[in-house]
């Protein structure tokens, strides 16, 4: 079921193709980033479990972190659909239910996982998940935002991140 309604949304977002931004909002980003923050913890745990130690803090304390993401920053469902509509072009709530956007973003997440984060570099990944997880969620969120604005556009595999709009500037 899950791989019909992600083929559905790929179908539904390569017909709308013409009309997907240039660049994500920061808002529509932030509320990505934090809808996907307890699962790319749980699914960076999951990835690296063979590659890791088993006293690395992933496979001690992930779980406790990615719940701990969840309850700090619960994300609104039909916020999850507007993000998900801006950036794709699709309105969801036509064949998806809320609870159907919310999976089919985790396993996105999920999927991304697998496919970018390389076993050999879960050490480095462990070490850095570490560091930061005395971030609170809204921290952490922002802190990836950063980042991803800081990499630039097309440093982020098409993630690129509209840059603020300031009043009163042309151009």
């Amino acid at each position: 079921m899950k791989t019909a309604l992600i083929a559905l949304l790929v179908l539904a977002a390569g017909q709308a193709e013409a009309a997907l931004p240039s660049c994500i909002a920061p808002h529509d980003m932030r509320t990505l980033i934090a809808i996907a923050l307890p699962d790319a913890v749980e699914g960076l745990a999951e990835r690296c479990k063979g590659a890791l130690p088993p006293d690395a803090f992933l496979p001690t304390q992930g779980a406790n972190l990615a719940a701990r993401y969840r309850h700090e920053a619960p994300v609104d469902p039909a916020r999850i659909g507007r993000a998900i509509q801006d950036v794709t072009g699709q309105d969801l709530s036509n064949f998806a239910s809320d609870d159907t956007v919310l999976m089919i973003a985790r396993q996105f997440v999920s999927d991304q996982i697998t496919r970018h984060v390389r076993t050999g570099d879960c050490r480095t990944v462990d070490g850095m998940v570490a560091a930061a997880a005395p971030l609170h969620a809204e921290a952490m969120t922002d802190a990836i935002l950063l980042a991803i604005r800081v990499a630039g556009p097309g440093k982020m595999k098409g993630i690129d991140v509209c840059p603020p709009k300031i009043e009163g500037l042309k151009g």
